[in-house]
């Protein structure tokens, strides 16, 4: 028969797989070409907010649940509450992760024809830059109170 112990760390190991998988799938995930065109259709100030808005975290649960006021704050003061103890598992993990998204584009390259590569580098180098910009945006935000939050 399982413990008490034995059966908690069994749920948090569940937990920290299935918190894993969706964040390699949002960090290996191809960007639809949609949205490339969107970013630069409107480069208003309104505009801009519009977009981060809708790919920010507490934005998707707002049009996905159709949150009211109320709840879309209490939400967002309940995001703000782990931004810190997210941030900090993310500085742990994210070197890791880099090693393991390395790893995967070397053998990825290795199947792909010399034009494939070359489109490949630039993909990857645009995901990497996508990456760094939101990062960058995120640690600028860290310890400052704004309306959106990341997926």
């Amino acid at each position: 028969m399982l413990n008490k112990s034995k059966l908690l760390a069994g749920a948090l190991l569940t937990a920290v797989f299935a918190a894993g998988a969706v964040v390699g799938a949002a960090v290996f995930a191809p960007r639809p070409p949609q949205a490339d065109a969107r970013d630069h259709a409107d480069s208003t100030r309104a505009g801009r907010r519009e977009r981060s808005r809708e790919r920010s975290y507490i934005g998707w649960l707002e049009a996905e649940l159709a949150l009211a006021p109320a709840q879309r704050d209490t939400v967002e003061r309940i995001l703000d509450g782990y931004q810190g103890a997210m941030q900090e598992i993310w500085t742990e993990v994210r070197p890791r992760m880099d090693s393991i998204r390395l790893q995967i584009r070397g053998q990825i390259m290795a199947v792909l024809d010399s034009t494939q590569q070359e489109r490949y580098r630039m993909l990857a180098g645009r995901s990497d830059s996508t990456r760094r910009a939101d990062r960058d945006r995120d640690s600028s935000r860290n310890g400052k109170r704004e309306g959106t939050r990341d997926k």
